[in-house]
Formats: C-alpha cells, structure tokens, sequence
C-alpha cells in the first residue's frame, strides 16, 4: 500500500522522519492513531513486485515530519504567533530549549507531539509488540557538528530510537 505522493522533497536541507516497523500492524491503523500522513507504507505479508516478488516479514510506515528553520522560530517568537497549531510550548518548556542546540530544538519540538498520552500508548504497544519507532535525521548538506544533548532523554523515555545520516 502506498502512500499519495507528497511534493519532491529538497535532498539538500535537513528533513526529519518518523518510522516505524511492526510484525503485523496495519499501516491504515499507525495513520490513524498518530494523525500524520505517510509518505510510503508496506503491509506485512504484502506481495511487492520490484522485479522479484517478495513478501513483507513486518508492517513498515514512514511520514516525513515538518521542520521550521531556526530562522522561522525567532521570527514566530516575536511576532508572538504559535509555533503551529497542535504544538503548545508553556513558559517552562521554552525556557528549556534556550541554550539548546538546533538540532535539540527541532527535535525536541517534534517529540511535543508524541508526548501526549494516546501517542505514548500508542508507541509502547509497537515495541511491546516487537515494533520499532525510530526518529530518523537527515542532515542535508550541513555538515556543522550535530550535537543534541536535551533531546537524548525524551526519545529514551518515549522508547523512540534515533538514526543520524
């Protein structure tokens, strides 16, 4: 099952991703309960035909996730506009991202999302389930060092995995 092609994305600027692997759950179900659209999905058990036929051992499903530059942020900031709709940011946790790395802050603004307590769940039973959920960070052409430090704890605390190219 694929997913509806979403616009060519630029190779060269960072991009974030969120994937996750099951043993048997419906892509259709991971959409649903996370409310982000895919950009691919693959049933278990699907037959795909790519030249040789072959069938799925695990459920897999990939989004692309919004990245705002850091640029965008400080102008939102004092502009006093909302990030974005569904992400509130309280006084204290923007006090936390000040000093942050780059990378922390979008990181850290993605994983807001998962934080609430139906994504939590829901991520707990995939690796319950033996699944997997990985944040993946695709630098683009920076090159600069890629520290987080803030960002490290709530992917282990949300049971989110990190994958760095």
């Amino acid at each position: 099952m694929k997913a509806r092609s979403q616009p060519k994305q630029d190779l060269d600027a960072p991009q974030l991703f969120l994937r996750i692997r099951h043993p048997a759950m419906d892509p259709a179900e991971i959409t649903r309960a996370l409310a982000i659209e895919p950009i691919e999905t693959i049933a278990a058990g699907a037959v795909m035909e790519s030249g040789v036929r072959r069938l799925h051992s695990e459920s897999y499903w990939i989004a692309q996730l919004p990245i705002t530059s850091m640029h965008e942020l400080a102008e939102k900031y004092r502009a006093g506009t909302t990030l974005q709709p569904t992400l509130a940011v309280n006084k204290e946790e923007l006090l936390a991202l000040v000093g942050a790395s780059e990378w922390d802050v979008r990181i850290l603004l993605r994983l807001k999302e998962l934080e609430a307590d139906a994504h939590r769940k829901f991520i707990q039973r995939i690796t319950a389930e033996g699944g997997s959920v990985a944040l993946l960070v695709s630098r683009g052409d920076q090159r600069a060092p890629f520290v987080i430090k803030r960002s490290l704890s709530k992917l282990a605390e949300l049971g989110v995995e990190l994958e760095v190219d």
